[in-house]
């Protein structure tokens, strides 16, 4: 019983990765013919595998909004 138990064990890690190996495959296949397959592609992903750099981008994106809203109220302001 106990060797049942460490092989499922030690097989475990690679049936999941087959899993998830179909299971990119089949969305993949999906976002090729819908844009609505592309996003839940993007978004089992994304929480799958998040974005290491989640609050540099955050900061980024901060501050490109910054930048062009302070050129609409200049614009605003020299009319």
């Amino acid at each position: 019983m106990t060797d049942l138990y460490t092989i499922a064990v030690l097989l475990f890690p690679w049936f999941s990765l087959l899993v998830l190996m179909g299971l990119a495959k089949i969305l993949i296949k999906w976002a090729r013919t819908l844009h609505v397959g592309a996003f839940a592609f993007g978004a089992i992903i994304q929480m799958l595998l998040p974005d290491p750099y989640a609050e540099r981008t955050i900061k980024i994106v901060q501050e490109a909004k910054k930048e062009v809203k302070e050129k609409e109220d200049e614009q605003q302001s020299q009319l």
